[in-house]
């Protein structure tokens, strides 16, 4: 389990400081149906969290380096740039990493 998530940390090249919130973060509920005794919660919470964080840094860079554009259309922008599928398609690039858990045949792309 630990090489899964060094794996991780080299391919983003980043250290984790709290591996639990990795793990957590990388728990979909759907593995946590067939698996009881995994330790950690699905990713649900953190990816509330998550999503906010991410609408606050895009809309940031947005008005920052686009200062022509009026307000609906940075709104579009950053709806097009924070969507699921630019987000799975990101995700993709680390398909195959063993740390994520997931019941593969529950989860699909949109």
């Amino acid at each position: 389990m630990k090489d899964s998530f060094s794996e991780l940390e080299k391919k983003l090249k980043v250290k984790f400081n709290n591996l639990d919130y990795l793990k957590e973060a990388l728990t979909h509920r759907s593995y946590l149906n067939e698996n009881s005794n995994w330790p950690y919660e699905d990713n649900e919470r953190l990816e509330f969290l998550g999503d906010a964080v991410l609408e606050l840094v895009v809309s940031d860079f947005l008005y920052r380096n686009y200062p022509d554009l009026r307000e609906g259309e940075m709104t579009t922008l950053r709806a097009t740039l924070a969507n699921t599928v630019s987000l799975l398609e990101s995700a993709n690039k680390f398909r195959g990493c063993r740390a994520a858990r997931w019941h593969p045949r529950k989860v699909r792309a949109p």
